[in-house]
């Protein structure tokens, strides 16, 4: 490859990389949210490795639980129940762990937790990462007093993330001057 073949490579590859800037931002943020969820549904634990802590064992009214369930047994579950019920008693008629918090009931908010906006300099791109309806959004903003932003990626999450980057953008420098 001569020198005049090699700028024409490079000049492609910075075109290339530039074009793709928002979309490779984009993926980024998909592969963080999705490494968060995991963590916090699997781990139950936050971007520092601490637990957030259990699910309330405070008793209530079970009708402060009445519409809310998952499915028909579920609700007839809290209705045959005590008449004063905690929410880990109302996860667990709803088959659900009733210990260590994940922010996971019906699964509503993480499946609407993603890419929410998208800020484009021309020189760097970055996104935000929120509740992508106004439902999650709110789940996400009722929790942060309490737990903080449960959707704060820990150190590791942005390395893995980091890496598969620089792994994408060496794939593109190795098929254009490969």
């Amino acid at each position: 490859m001569d020198f005049l073949e090699f700028a024409t490579r490079i000049k492609i590859l910075v075109d290339d990389i530039n074009a793709s800037r928002e979309e490779e931002s984009v993926l980024i943020g998909q592969e963080l949210r999705t490494l968060v969820r995991t963590r916090v549904q699997n781990d139950k634990v936050n971007a520092d490795g601490s637990a957030f802590g259990q699910y309330s064992q405070a008793l209530v009214p079970q009708w402060y639980f009445y519409g809310k369930s998952l499915s028909d047994t579920a609700e007839q579950t809290i209705k045959n129940g005590d008449w004063f019920q905690s929410y880990g008693d109302f996860r667990e008629a709803n088959n659900m762990d009733s210990g260590d918090i994940n922010f996971t009931f019906s699964g509503d908010m993480w499946r609407n937790t993603g890419v929410v906006n998208i800020e484009n300099t021309g020189d760097s791109c970055s996104v935000e990462i929120g509740g992508q309806t106004p439902r999650a959004q709110n789940i996400l903003e009722w929790q942060e007093p309490r737990y903080g932003n449960i959707l704060e990626a820990s150190e590791e999450e942005k390395r893995f993330v980091e890496e598969a980057h620089l792994e994408r953008i060496q794939n593109k420098i190795n098929r254009y001057l490969g």
